[in-house]
């Protein structure tokens, strides 16, 4: 240990010597201690000014993988461990270092505690003293302490000594006393070799004052013009700006102010360096801040609403808690989710007067709208009304779409043991493969779509030797819902084969990895092309869209991007669809019976370990049984794979309508016996 503590302040007395010396070059050039200081801070921005620029390319390219590590950490969320190796394939990807983000800091640190050590010495540093006078005016002092100890500023305090006129009798040192008395230690009126302190000499108090508010202009001009403060949301830039101001106000009270003055012309010459290396490497070339920014305005959008319904959330909280003997409690994580209950709430009311308790996170949803006297509606969002919501809860039965009960946010009731956990799922995918690890196992009942969920569940209950749950044959009320109106509406035949490119929205889905390799084989075809994105990718990806009208509407062209999501949903109207590994393709394929191509992108995986029971997820096995799969570096194949598809729809009727009744349970009656499990388990 003595080894290791020698080898750091060899290094430290290295670096201060080192230091040493620019500063006595300063002090030679100016001859005045405050301007020699100003100039040995501009040095070292000099200096650094390679560095600060290595530092804005290394900076660019993390904004510009914050999007992909966003949605790395929503697919690892429960696994650190991958994340990790995600993350750093991600880097790598990007040619992206972590560490050159921080090595500005690594060597600000030393410069700082350098600088403290050469104010210290102003008589070996500035007045270039040899060791021998200063060791011999070390002595000198000690014999005028009086038993007081000597403290690492000695070399100041011999300064103080000899211009309060005590002075050594040793005639050795009178050139020194001398050059101590013409040395002048004042800037601008202020004692550079003073302590600021509350207490007498008040006008060094402009130096704490003065480095705080440098710090404010600095943190502000970061604030516009830095390449990641510009990504950063308003109350992070307000923190931050409230810490470096406290912080470099209250370190300018720790150190002599000929350091406060280091910092605060530190932090004025940062302002034009960083302008500097905007011009060099200008970061709105390389950066999208428009996205950011489309960010920002959305979570702001979020939080103007939320406040906008504090009061109701208040409100409802309070009354869904002075319900008594309450049976059935419903939650919703936005409007959309409705579609998933809605036959069997249906079916609840016409054949009962269960009361429904409709908690829903959407102020805006259309629950609110429903006149039926047996629903009652709730809006509670915020974690602060949802989270005890669920812990306090004391009813008989909760459904949910929501997956990961007790992992997260939402947990089961601390209040009621015996509550009955229902899942009912919001799509006909595998659960192994696009539910996360565990997601089902806090579930007491799960809603099964068809044999394969029943097949999965028992295997992972049994791989992991979690408890087994009740698991009942219902079916998927929305495609019951969807195949009633489809089969009960009228469909216009189309002149030209209309071809709907609907990927998922996940990273290199289709719009993202080879969309324009797939365009040139279908432009000028006799095909209608229409592009619709999900509406979370419009949403945060809008310029791709905006860029693809532009390249492909053109007159007379058969290709249409349509990102009008208020009108009439043409997914129904398609005469083929073309997806990724989105779930659309089962409400498509088993609602028409017509078959579908599939673009074989990187794979949606939310459990890492789906292979791990030996079941093929039916997204594998059954992409080439209600159509055909095509790589995304084999774009040529596109075309013909759609002229069969097309030619032989009819065969993949039969298959199709066949793969629907086998993956299937109860088609048609599904919310009724969803509805009926329900009420039966209520003794109703």
């Amino acid at each position: 240990m003595g080894h290791i503590l020698s080898f750091f302040s060899m290094i430290n007395d290295g670096l201060i010597f080192g230091l040493g010396q620019v500063m006595r070059l300063c002090y030679y050039i100016c001859n005045n201690y405050g301007l020699s200081i100003i100039l040995f801070t501009l040095l070292t921005k000099v200096i650094l000014l390679p560095l600060a620029i290595i530092v804005q390319i290394n900076s660019i390219k993390m904004v510009n993988l914050m999007p992909e590590q966003n949605a790395l950490k929503i697919k690892y969320i429960d696994d650190k461990d991958k994340f990790t190796d995600a993350q750093l394939a991600l880097y790598k990807k990007h040619k992206y270092n972590p560490i050159i983000g921080v090595i500005p800091l690594l060597i600000q640190v030393p410069l700082v505690l350098g600088l403290v050590g050469v104010i210290y010495r102003p008589l070996s540093y500035v007045l270039s003293f040899n060791n021998s006078t200063v060791e011999s005016l070390k002595t000198w002092l000690i014999t005028t302490m009086n038993g007081a100890e000597l403290t690492s500023r000695f070399q100041l305090d011999i300064i103080s000594k000899i211009k309060e006129g005590i002075v050594p009798t040793d005639a050795s040192l009178l050139e020194s006393v001398t050059r101590i008395t013409n040395f002048d230690t004042h800037f601008l009126g202020i004692d550079l070799s003073a302590t600021p302190s509350l207490h007498g000499n008040y006008i060094l108090l402009l130096i704490p004052i003065l480095s705080g508010l440098s710090a404010w202009f600095l943190c502000e001009m970061q604030n516009r013009i830095n390449v990641l403060q510009l990504t950063q949301e308003k109350p992070y830039m307000i923190a931050t700006t409230v810490f470096m101001v406290a912080f470099s106000t209250y370190f300018a009270f720790l150190v002599p102010t000929g350091v406060g003055l280091y910092w605060i012309f530190g932090n004025l010459f940062a302002v034009p360096s960083m302008i500097l290396v905007n011009l060099i490497i200008p970061p709105k070339k390389h950066i999208d801040y428009e996205y950011f920014e489309r960010m920002k305005a959305e979570k702001a959008k979020k939080e103007k609403l939320r406040k906008e319904n504090m009061s109701v959330e208040k409100k409802d909280y309070k009354r869904f808690f002075a319900v008594e003997d309450m049976k059935l409690m419903i939650y919703s994580e936005q409007n959309g989710f409705y579609k998933y209950y809605a036959g069997i709430i249906d079916y609840i009311c016409e054949n009962s007067d269960l009361e429904i308790h409709y908690v829903t996170s959407d102020p805006k949803d259309n629950i609110f709208k429903d006149p039926r006297k047996q629903i009652k509606s709730y809006y509670i969002a915020s974690d602060k009304y949802l989270i005890p919501l669920f812990m306090k809860l004391d009813c008989k039965i909760c459904l949910l779409t929501t997956p990961d009960l007790e992992k997260y946010q939402l947990k089961r009731s601390k209040v009621n043991k015996n509550i009955e956990y229902i899942y009912t799922d919001h799509a006909m995918a595998s659960v192994n493969l696009t539910l996360r690890k565990g997601a089902l196992n806090y579930y007491d009942t799960i809603f099964c779509c068809g044999p394969d969920y029943i097949e999965e569940i028992r295997a992972i209950e049994q791989l992991y030797g979690t408890k087994k749950k009740r698991l009942v044959e219902t079916g998927y009320p929305l495609i019951d819902d969807m195949v009633e109106k489809y089969e009960s509406s009228e469909h216009i035949k189309h002149d030209r084969p209309m071809i709907l490119i609907a990927p998922s929205w996940q990273p290199d889905n289709i719009f993202e990895s080879c969309i324009d390799d797939i365009l040139k084989y279908l432009k000028d075809t006799e095909y209608d092309i229409i592009l619709r994105p999900h509406p979370q990718q419009v949403r945060h990806m809008p310029e791709l869209f905006e860029e693809l009208r532009k390249k492909y509407e053109t007159e007379g062209s058969n290709i249409k991007v349509d990102t009008d999501f208020s009108k009439t949903n043409p997914v129904m109207e398609a005469d083929l669809l073309i997806t990724d590994w989105s779930d659309i393709c089962w409400e498509y394929s088993f609602t028409t019976k017509r078959p579908v191509l599939f673009i074989n992108t990187p794979m949606k995986v939310m459990n890492p370990d789906y292979e791990k029971i030996n079941i093929v997820p039916k997204n594998i096995k059954l992409r080439n049984v209600i159509g055909k799969s095509v790589d995304p570096d084999k774009a040529e194949e596109v075309k013909p794979a759609i002229d069969y598809l097309l030619e032989h729809a009819g065969e993949y009727n039969k298959t199709i309508d066949d793969t629907f009744h086998q993956y299937i349970f109860n088609i048609g009656k599904s919310k009724i016996l969803c509805g009926k499990y329900i009420l039966k388990r209520l003794g109703k």
